[in-house]
């Protein structure tokens, strides 16, 4: 099989979905392809969609279906943060409304079904398995077997931006090295739905109310610190939450752990470059942002719609505008985020001399190059 496409996502989670969607509005004379590793059935961490969403998902033209999905809606937040007792963040007093908890799998199986049924060309179980440049464009080998020719490939590989690191010559500023040690439960009893944050020693916790009876928690601090904790084993994570995180280890107390533990790089970086000849990174491989923003998803729709305006226009009117525009976009947004992250973080100053506030605190560093 060798196919050929004006566009190839690579990737379905929000930003590669978004992309293709707006793609297919933007230009719809461009023939569009998404390619997928997993058939959505697997858990995916990243849980949260912010009220503001909403307007993106209408802008898609996803929201009925987005809706008929019964997502758990989210009334607030509360974070035991910079004292003990919790503050409250309700989303009821934002002029946007609810937000919501996801199904993550669910959600961005839904949005790559309604990608599918306005013509994109849906390939999912399979990976990209090498790339090359092939004349103006690209040319993809499948997992699955055979080929597919690009003019452009759109990277939504999330935060290890493969295909833009190795083939655009991208590389990643990473400003940190947070990293979120995740399990799954399953709630005996209805607890509070919000997302609540509770800060300790040597980073902080947070737990929420999933679809379907679920419950999800996660320790974060920076790797190099995690490994003397121990939180890859159940005995040394659960002793942890309950010296350290007592209002989130109440509300885990009438819940049952299920499945596999799951650990997550969180870090704050983004590529040097969110476009280059014949590529465009969207969502997380353009940037991530520190969970605590709960901008994750929101973000990746958005930058995924705003790169689909870029590339159209780059190939359906030989305007390269709009991926300059584009690249600046990502940089500007991340430099603003990193103004929120100082801000936030210099909220909280019960420990001081431990190692994970310390960097917080201090003045930000040069971000470390990684390949």
């Amino acid at each position: 099989m060798r196919e050929r496409h004006d566009v190839v996502v690579v990737g379905g989670g929000p930003g590669g979905c978004a992309a293709a969607l707006a793609l297919r509005a933007h230009a719809p004379g461009l023939s569009v392809a998404l390619v997928e590793a997993t058939e959505y059935a697997e858990r995916r961490i990243g849980e949260t969609l912010p009220p503001p969403a909403a307007s993106l998902l209408r802008h898609l033209g996803v929201w009925d279906a987005f809706a008929a999905q019964g997502h758990r809606p989210a009334y607030g937040t509360a974070a035991a943060w910079g004292e003990s007792q919790p503050h409250e963040n309700d989303f009821l007093f934002q002029p946007q409304g609810v937000g919501w908890h996801l199904d993550r799998a669910a959600f961005d199986g839904m949005l790559s079904v309604q990608a599918e049924r306005r013509g994109v060309a849906v390939l999912r179980g399979t990976r990209m398995a090498g790339a090359a440049r092939e004349g103006d464009g690209w040319r993809l080998r499948l997992s699955a077997g055979g080929e597919l020719v690009a003019r452009l490939v759109v990277d939504a590989t999330g935060s290890g931006a493969a295909f833009a690191r190795r083939n655009g010559g991208a590389r990643n500023r990473v400003h940190d090295r947070l990293a979120g040690f995740c399990r799954f439960f399953r709630e005996r009893q209805a607890a509070d739905p919000r997302t609540l944050v509770e800060a300790f020693a040597d980073g902080w916790w947070y737990t929420a109310a999933l679809p379907g009876g679920l419950r999800i928690a996660a320790c974060m601090t920076d790797t190099d610190l995690a490994r003397g904790m121990g939180l890859e084993t159940e005995e040394a994570w659960f002793a942890l939450l309950r010296e350290s995180a007592p209002r989130v280890s109440e509300l885990l107390r009438h819940a049952e752990l299920v499945g596999e533990p799951v650990v997550r790089a969180s870090r704050s970086r983004r590529l040097d470059a969110a476009a280059g000849e014949g590529w465009i990174a969207v969502g997380d491989a353009a940037s991530t942002f520190d969970p605590l923003s709960s901008q994750g998803v929101l973000k990746a729709l958005r930058s995924g719609i705003y790169a689909a305006y870029a590339a159209g226009d780059l190939l359906a009117a030989s305007d390269g505008a709009g991926m300059r525009r584009y690249r600046a976009f990502v940089e500007r947004e991340f430099e603003a985020y990193l103004r929120t992250r100082t801000q936030y973080y210099a909220e909280e100053r019960r420990w001081p001399e431990r190692e994970f506030w310390r960097r917080r605190h201090r003045d930000a560093p040069e971000p470390a190059f990684a390949a």
